[in-house]
């Protein structure tokens, strides 16, 4: 027997926003980041808001731990009756950690700015122990949001590099879900359209395109809802321990792995016939040889690099530390295949141009 649920409420479209005119009255702490906050986009939300709302500005990328215990005092010092997360995944991890940890534990409403993360719907949350390095992913089904409003005009100032960046997190999403172990059709019909929109859509997002920049969110959203039903893999285990390790941006070390780690899950076949799968949805040969490919021409298409840029003897005496970081991060146990630490330290080692293994 299976389960899948689907939370939570979601408001799409040109003038969602609207939809905080529900929380009339209320007292909301609207956690945000201090770019957010000084580029008047926060104000955005925060003028449909009518009750008392206080703005927690302090979000920093990578979430840290001491940062969520910050947002926690203020939290239970205001007392809000929602919390409201603006922003993209650090702002909505940081409130969710908040909200988790809180003694109140008031309802989550989130509001994304990039599309990538696909927080808005998942139980997931990524916090940094910024003392020890590393990254630590928090799945408690009581970290879902209420509501998740996804307005595309939040996305029009949005770089084109995050544009990449985050959107070859979608692409990541969508692909590991699609061949994870604890997949169902539910979350593979999410999945497949969630890579065959985004694989189409993102190179004119990049170009600045508004209404490809509208399909990536609703891209990344129904790639969260997947990949919270069905999990992930060896891809974002690997991610998480380089990222806790050398501070880059996430998405960036996805788009460096995923052609990677197409080809070595492909030597299940199950893995095998659903990267076919998704390989032709999108045009391209039915083959995990094509699929790969094609990511690589993305990649390169979209500026982004294909090699870690970390000098390699730092990357050489990190590998030990990274491959067994990677192997306990949560999302390993999703993968197709089950990877050695002598695997995962070959893909690491190539990942950064020291050849295998080395």
């Amino acid at each position: 027997m299976e389960r899948f649920a689907v939370r939570p409420e979601i408001w799409y479209g040109t003038g969602a926003l609207a939809a905080l005119e529900k929380l009339a009255g209320k007292r909301v702490l609207l956690v945000t980041d201090g770019f957010l906050a000084a580029s008047g986009l926060a104000t955005r939300a925060a003028e449909r808001l009518t009750g008392p709302v206080e703005v927690f500005d302090r979000v920093e990328p990578d979430p840290s731990l001491q940062l969520v215990a910050e947002g926690v005092a203020a939290l239970e010092h205001f007392q809000p009756d929602v919390v409201v997360a603006f922003g993209g995944g650090s702002p909505m991890d940081c409130a969710k950690a908040m909200c988790w940890f809180s003694r109140c534990r008031p309802p989550l409403w989130c509001i994304p700015t990039t599309a990538g993360t696909g927080s808005e719907v998942t139980s997931f949350a990524v916090l940094t122990d910024t003392e020890k390095g590393v990254k630590h992913p928090l799945v408690e089904e009581g970290l879902l949001p209420e509501t998740a409003i996804l307005d595309p005009a939040l996305l029009e100032g949005v770089p084109p590099k995050v544009t990449a960046e985050t959107g070859m997190d979608v692409l990541t999403h969508a692909a590991e879900t699609y061949v994870a172990a604890g997949s169902s059709p539910f979350s593979d019909a999410l999945a497949e359209k969630s890579f065959s929109l985004a694989y189409d859509r993102l190179p004119a997002a990049f170009a600045g395109d508004l209404g490809a920049k509208g399909d990536m969110l609703l891209a990344s959203c129904l790639a969260g809802m997947a990949f919270n039903a069905a999990g992930l893999g060896a891809c974002h285990a690997m991610a998480h321990a380089l990222g806790g390790q050398f501070h880059l941006p996430h998405g960036r070390l996805n788009a460096i792995l995923l052609p990677m780690v197409v080809l070595r899950n492909a030597g299940d076949r199950r893995a095998a016939t659903r990267y076919a799968a998704l390989a032709k949805a999108c045009g391209l040969s039915g083959t995990p040889r094509a699929l790969s490919a094609g990511l690589v021409r993305l990649r390169a298409a979209l500026d982004l690099p294909d090699r870690l840029p970390v000098e390699g003897g730092a990357l050489r005496s990190a590998l030990d530390d990274l491959s067994a970081a990677a192997l306990a991060d949560g999302c390993m146990a999703a993968n197709p295949l089950t990877l050695t630490a002598a695997e995962i330290r070959d893909l690491l080692a190539r990942a950064g141009g020291l050849g295998g293994g080395t």
